[in-house]
This record gives structure tokens, C-alpha cells and sequence, in this order.
């Protein structure tokens, strides 16, 4: 398995559900005249994770998507929405896109704060008191460098275009026995099953990856 970038042009979605191996793919991607088996990245909630640079907008604004944070979004917002307003529960705040970012970025900081003090309590040499080299290293990936207009964000809508560059999976389709084709067509049978399941209890059937790409909706949580 490895992961590759796409756009969602190249991608051609399954009209069903169907297993390679044990994995449920979510459709393929063209490599010249070749399909190649592969599952979408996603953030929380089931929306294609855009690659970093990809400009996103948000009720406040709009920005690049510089990082990723628990399958959230790091937005970095370089332009704000004059018309925006958030009037806090009792209604006795009103804040204007700018102050909405700034209070959502300090958020956004004292949780990477809270990671980080965490993260030196448990690794620190009991001797120096700092983190050893190696320790230090991870947590410098970990921790995302941001701006002072960076939010955390996880969206859902219509934000991303055809020609916008998504990261997937790729997954190889393995030399299967009868016994495990079997299993994979048992697989692919269950996961119909419990779609139709849903239907006739009065709930959304999960939407096909390609139903997700035509008619995704605007929205965004904003929280880290």
C-alpha cells in the first residue's frame, strides 16, 4: 500500500460496496490506462481530506489548509468575511470575522500547549529536565508550526472542486484463494445488507463515496 496524490477527476467512485481483500475501497484512480484500487483519506465526519495549499472557505473567511490535526484541517485564513457575525449563546457578545479567528487560534494554542506540556512531563530526562533528542524530533513533527490566524477546523460541504488534488491510499489487489474470495463476497454482501438495514429503519443510508463528491453541503465546526 501506498499513498498517492489525485485529483477528483482522475477519481471514479463504486457504484457499490466492494472489498479488495478485506478493505473496502472507495473507488479507483486512473494511472494511464491501468485502475488502481484506492481508499480516500477522510477528516472526521467522512469529508476528503484536501492536500496542504489547497485554498478552502470558511463562514469567516477563506485560507490554505497548511496542516492536519487529528484529521482536522490547519487553515491558515488570509481573507475575512466582512458580512460575518457570531453572537455567542446569551447574545450579549457579537464577534466580526477577525475576533472569531483570533478567539478559535487561541483555542487552537493552548490545546497544542496542553499536548506539548503533556508530551515533556512524561518524556523528560529525569536528569536534564529537557526531552531527549529523539523525543524532541517527534514532538517537532507532531506539533504544527501556525500562524496567529491558523484555525482547526473539520468541514463538510461543497468546498472542494474537480480539479482540487485529494491523498489516497492505493491498494493492491491481493492473490486470493477460493475460500477468501468467498470471504470477500461475504463481505461485500454484509455491507449491503446493513445499508438496506438502515433504509427500512428509517435512517440515511451512508452515502456512496460518489453521491459524497455531487452533493456534499456547507459547513465547518471550527474547534480544535
Amino acid at each position: 500500500m501506498a499513498f498517492i496524490v489525485t485529483t477528483l477527476n482522475n477519481f471514479i467512485g463504486t457504484s457499490e460496496p466492494t472489498f479488495v481483500g478485506t478493505t473496502q475501497i472507495d473507488g479507483y484512480v486512473m494511472r494511464g490506462c491501468v485502475k488502481v484500487n484506492v481508499v480516500l483519506r477522510k477528516m472526521q465526519g467522512g469529508m476528503l481530506m484536501p492536500v496542504l495549499g489547497t485554498t478552502v472557505t470558511l463562514p469567516y473567511g477563506s485560507g490554505k489548509v497548511i496542516g492536519y490535526s487529528d484529521e482536522r484541517l490547519l487553515v491558515d485564513v488570509t481573507e475575512f468575511n466582512d458580512d460575518y457575525e457570531f453572537i455567542n449563546a446569551d447574545e450579549t457578545e457579537i464577534y466580526d470575522a477577525s475576533e472569531t479567528v483570533a478567539r478559535r487560534n487561541s483555542a487552537l494554542r493552548s490545546s497544542l500547549s496542553t499536548i506539548i506540556s503533556d508530551y515533556n512531563r512524561l518524556y523528560r530526562s529525569e536528569e536534564t529536565g529537557i526531552l531527549p533528542k529523539s523525543r524532541q524530533a517527534k514532538l517537532d513533527n507532531y506539533i504544527p508550526e501556525i500562524t496567529d490566524t491558523t484555525v482547526c477546523v473539520t468541514l463538510k460541504g461543497q468546498f472542494l472542486k474537480g480539479t482540487d488534488k485529494v491523498i489516497a491510499q492505493t491498494i493492491a489487489k491481493p492473490k486470493l484463494s477460493p475460500l477468501e474470495v468467498r470471504k470477500q463476497r461475504a463481505l461485500e454482501v454484509a455491507e449491503i445488507q446493513r445499508m438496506t438495514d438502515a433504509m427500512l429503519d428509517g435512517e440515511s443510508a451512508p452515502s456512496g463515496i460518489q453521491d459524497e463528491l455531487d452533493e456534499m453541503y456547507g459547513d465547518d465546526d471550527g474547534e480544535f
